[in-house]
């Protein structure tokens, strides 16, 4: 039987709630699980999921993305070092370990993925955790040094802030002789001003650089805090509830995102994928590349997807953030 990839998500939710009736138990924790559907339900698309649920609508039969091409792309990176005083109000400072780095490298190996750019902030750069990342024969691309948006500075400024990317990866990128250099808009924004756009797109194409976007965002950090606060609590069901959750969203959301190529583009394209390392992918992300290649998806190298005639054009970012409108605009159930 074939379920819509919404109504996965309440499946899921019956399944791994099905032993929090217990005699031992029903009092202690419908209180978390309460609390855990609460904070999953501050997550708009997860709410639009509920309403749909709960006025049991209709839903369409489950699309397909067989035959699907994707590459995959990280943004930013854990670090070997776990740093509490740094990160007092941040749930998931605990997932800055080397452990936790083994597991990206191991699941892009076990499902044969091809080299994955990982996107990075010179000023959390933890040189020796990518080093390995490269030896593995994985590839990186810059974010610009502070990880920031472009929106709020000059493009002076964010120029400035690219040349110190450049000097923070140079050693990297010479050592292992990387022949291509990425480079990816912050929050994949540049702002309304069309001055600044260009200004910075002459001084990195004059720098060798190619600006990725994706087509396809997991919004995996919206699922993320939450994930690690159940983690932090001890509470396994809620943690199992948000991966479900977001699993089943990230599936809703790359039917979806198939069918908005279709519609802006009037075909298939080749899609890039944009996660973020945190907790969550570790744990989640030799889960999620098996059950996409299981069905039908083909990951390709992010070369071979920008090869692709619909990113050609100086707008890239902004032209691929429409695949990513459409989509959220979709699993809310917004219609024209």
């Amino acid at each position: 039987m074939k379920y819509s990839p919404i109504a996965v998500i309440f499946l899921f939710s019956g399944v791994l709630c099905a032993g929090c009736a217990t005699s031992e138990s029903v009092h202690a924790t419908k209180p978390e699980m309460t609390r855990c559907q609460e904070a999953m339900n501050t997550i708009p698309e997860v709410a639009a999921a509920s309403i749909k649920a709960r006025s049991k609508r209709q839903e369409d039969a489950e699309g397909s993305i067989q035959g699907m091409e994707i590459a995959l792309t990280i943004n930013r990176m854990v670090r070997a070092k776990i740093e509490p005083d740094r990160n007092q109000d941040d749930w998931c400072y605990t997932e800055n370990t080397p452990e936790n780095f083994h597991k990206l490298v191991n699941a892009l190996k076990e499902n044969d993925i091809p080299p994955t750019v990982d996107f990075l902030a010179g000023q959390s750069l933890d040189y020796a955790l990518q080093e390995e990342w490269l030896r593995s024969g994985n590839l990186i691309g810059s974010l610009n040094y502070a990880g920031r948006t472009v929106k709020k500075k000059s493009a002076q400024d964010f120029i400035s802030d690219w040349g110190r990317n450049e000097e923070a990866f140079a050693p990297l990128w010479k050592k292992f002789q990387q022949k291509q250099k990425y480079v990816r808009f912050p929050r994949l924004k540049l702002g309304m001003d069309e001055q600044k756009p260009r200004e910075i797109r002459a001084f990195l194409k004059q720098n060798g650089y190619i600006e990725v976007p994706a087509t396809i965002e997991s919004f995996d950090n919206l699922f993320s805090q939450p994930y690690c606060a159940a983690l932090a609590r001890g509470d396994k069901v809620c943690a199992n509830f948000i991966a479900a959750t977001f699993k089943s969203l990230l599936l809703d959301r790359t039917v979806k995102a198939r069918a908005a190529a279709q519609k802006i583009a009037g075909r298939d394209v080749k899609h890039i994928l944009m996660i973020q390392a945190n907790q969550l992918t570790c744990d989640l992300l030799d889960e999620l590349l098996h059950w996409y290649k299981a069905m039908g998806v083909r990951f390709i190298p992010l070369d071979e997807a920008l090869r692709d005639t619909f990113y050609a054009t100086e707008d890239v970012t902004t032209k691929a953030y429409q695949i990513i409108r459409e989509t959220k605009r979709a699993q809310m159930g917004i219609t024209d």
